[in-house]
């Protein structure tokens, strides 16, 4: 009996100490319309966190092309780079030899024309 005491007075004290919880008709009102508010501007920030997440995945996109840019940029330069070395060896290779020199026949040329043009006149003579 006296734990049924102990466990029922302060349910009865509560229930006569609590003040009455009901609200006028305005309060109500402007309860209602305060979470009206709320669920449109919860609504406006997961619109808008929405789009943000949109956009922040389109700039990862952006991020990734611009990185697979760059890096084919770097393959064409060193590709461009080992072509001017071809070019170089290409042209080392391709350069006249010292007797290729058109002065050196232009030379042989007047000299040979001379001597036969002197042995010539040896013989007659």
């Amino acid at each position: 009996m006296k734990w049924l005491l102990i466990i029922l007075f302060p349910i009865t004290t509560y229930a006569q100490i609590s003040t009455d919880t009901c609200f006028t008709q305005q309060q109500i009102e402007d309860i209602s319309n305060t979470l009206d508010e709320l669920y449109y501007q919860d609504s406006v920030n997961n619109i808008l966190i929405t789009q943000q997440k949109q956009l922040i995945q389109q700039q990862e996109e952006l991020i990734h092309l611009d990185s697979l840019q760059l890096q084919y940029k770097q393959e064409q330069i060193d590709l461009l780079k080992e072509n001017i070395d071809l070019y170089v060896k290409r042209e080392k290779l391709l350069r006249p030899k010292w007797y290729n020199s058109n002065a050196l026949w232009f030379g042989s040329g007047i000299v040979t024309a001379v001597l036969t043009a002197f042995s010539i006149s040896q013989l007659v003579n």
